[in-house]
């Protein structure tokens, strides 16, 4: 297909990377001529320097006959405008729009009904604060991502010492799990990511990904040596955009709440839009306020300030100060990487909760929900199979997977299954499949009819 993305920052450069791998034609626009240059020499893509919100710029990196354009650039007015263009003076059948407020969104959509295409809204914040609710579900857990209707769970959890899975072959689950479809989709070790075959061992100091049945959860649970927090309280860094969403998910489930904003305007709005929620004004790096406010008993810290760093700071704070986990957003990949090293446990990510949501609407395969773990260095993808996709017909031993994908599950009338060599994919399955990034090109020749 012929692809063109608008904006050059940390998503568009990724997406770009990832399109142009499986053989698309992608064209990305960018207006700051340093950022031109860098993307020309480090991406397989055709780069046009100018305003992705114009229809010259439209123009000239190919919008006329493409299939799909993708607005990506950090400014939800600039990305409003190119998804109008690109849908209304275009035709483009498939656009993909980042948008961060909701009040844009909505005008969007009903701005966008009369046109004849595909429109998608991408919100990578509201995306966030759904990961923050799934990791406040699952005690200990690293990341969490739902598939199959939230039957099935992709969850990643540090192997301590003396752990049920230490130094045990992956095999073994079966032994954990009999009954039910759960495996080990991934592991981190050290520097790297891998996606096992039955051959490999679970060692003390991994980070593993397991993928079981939510009805396998408090099982897991157990084996880990985790239990539900002996506290629900929850302390939150930041009263922006992303903190509010937040505390308004959260306000009416947990036992106590408090959220913390150094910004004495911003701290004054939140107190009035929050009902049950404590609102204290001050730093969140703050070892006093920290003190005062109780952190030792605090069972969940996260981080949501606008500065990034601020969120990594805050947060080995409070952990270092009692508190029993703590989150931190944090969309810089040399920061984000250091999760394995620091006593952080969670990094949310918008930027890859936003490349994976785009991705979901792709054209091709019916893909209807995907993840990217371990700084989007694996990928778990859920679709469809459609009639025609070469990953049907042989059995599944005949299909030379590559080592680093990995059949997970197969949904067929209702029931889940981790399918063996000799299973067959069916038309109309729901497939979920754990693909190294390098995989990813062959993966979507398997779901491509």
């Amino acid at each position: 297909m012929q692809i063109v993305i608008v904006g050059g920052g940390q998503v568009g450069t990724t997406l770009a990377g990832k399109l142009s791998s499986e053989g698309h034609d992608v064209s990305v626009i960018e207006r700051e001529a340093a950022r031109v240059a860098d993307l020309a020499d480090s991406l397989d893509v055709r780069v046009v320097a100018g305003n992705g919100a114009t229809a010259d710029a439209l123009r000239r990196a190919g919008a006329a006959d493409a299939s799909l354009v993708v607005a990506a650039t950090e400014s939800d007015e600039a990305n409003f405008v190119c998804g109008r263009v690109a849908a209304s003076m275009f035709k483009v059948p498939h656009v993909v729009v980042r948008l961060r407020e909701p009040d844009h969104e909505e005008a969007f959509r009903e701005l966008s009904r009369s046109d004849a295409v595909d429109i998608v809204c991408v919100n990578p914040e509201a995306a966030a604060v759904e990961e923050i609710a799934s990791l406040l579900e699952v005690p200990g857990a690293l990341d969490v991502s739902s598939f199959m209707g939230g039957e099935l769970i992709v969850a990643g959890f540090p192997i301590h010492e003396g752990s049920e899975f230490a130094e045990r072959p992956v095999l073994d689950m079966r032994l954990f799990f009999a009954e039910t479809p759960s495996l080990v989709a991934a592991i981190h070790r050290g520097d790297g990511a891998l996606v096992p075959d039955g051959k490999e061992t679970i060692r003390t100091g991994d980070i593993v990904y397991f993928a079981l049945a939510r009805s396998d959860l408090d099982g897991m649970l157990d084996l880990l040596g985790l239990s539900q927090e002996s506290s629900r309280k929850v302390m939150v860094a930041g009263a922006g955009r992303m903190g509010l969403a937040l505390a308004r998910r959260l306000e009416n489930q947990i036992d106590s709440l408090v959220i913390l904003e150094p910004d004495e305007d911003r701290a004054r709005r939140a107190s009035e839009q929050l009902a049950h929620a404590i609102v204290v004004h001050g730093p969140v790096t703050s070892e006093r306020l920290l003190d005062e406010e109780q952190i030792e008993r605090v069972g969940t810290f996260v981080a949501l300030t606008d500065d990034h760093e601020t969120n990594l700071v805050a947060g080995l704070l409070a952990k270092r100060m009692g508190a029993g986990r703590a989150f931190a957003l944090v969309d810089n990949p040399a920061l984000a990487n250091l999760i394995g090293e620091t006593t952080i446990d969670a990094i949310i990510s918008p930027r890859l909760l936003a490349i994976g949501l785009t991705l979901q609407h792709i054209p091709g395969a019916v893909v209807h929900q995907m993840a990217a773990l371990l700084g989007d260095r694996v990928e778990v993808l859920e679709a469809e199979v459609a009639k025609g996709a070469p990953v049907c017909g042989d059995a599944i031993a005949g299909l030379d997977l590559p080592r680093g994908l990995l059949f997970v599950a197969i949904g067929r009338d209702g029931e889940l299954k981790v399918p063996r060599g000799t299973d067959r994919v069916e038309p109309g399955d729901r497939l979920l499949v754990v693909a190294a990034s390098e995989h990813r090109a062959r993966l979507s020749e398997l779901l491509t009819p």
